[in-house]
């Protein structure tokens, strides 16, 4: 059978073939040719690998997974760098807030006993005073 191969493994037929009278078998293969394609998984020709489908290199591939976890180690400390950052002035923010007024609360609790003591102190004195 006369004819041309194409990249996608169709069938054209030249024009001897047509002019041979042979066009019912022309038809059948048409037709059987649809049906494939109908059917076909993943690329054109149904699945079946043929000159021009690329085919992963082992050792592309694993270079790309090399690759590809260096990218993911690089991005995962840009992150975390850019997140502890955040944190740390998150943190900072909130905790100030919280250590002035702990501050203030023990400085507060701190004058009382301080007064408390000074008072105690100067009662001591002037009873001492007295009985002299």
């Amino acid at each position: 059978m006369p004819g041309k191969l194409v990249s996608d493994t169709s069938f054209v037929p030249d024009t001897d073939f047509r002019e041979n009278g042979l066009e019912s078998d022309k038809d059948v293969l048409g037709k059987a040719d649809a049906l494939l394609k109908r059917h076909a998984v993943g690329t054109e020709t149904g699945g079946v690998p043929v000159l021009t489908d690329l085919l992963e290199d082992p050792a592309v591939a694993e270079a790309n997974a090399e690759l590809a976890r260096e990218v993911f180690r690089r991005v995962m400390i840009e992150v975390e760098g850019r997140l502890a950052a955040d944190l740390e002035a998150r943190l900072k923010l909130h905790l100030v807030s919280q250590v002035h007024g702990a501050v203030l609360s023990a400085l507060i609790d701190l004058r009382r006993e301080l007064e408390n003591a000074i008072a105690s102190a100067v009662s001591e004195a002037m009873r001492h005073r007295q009985t002299k």
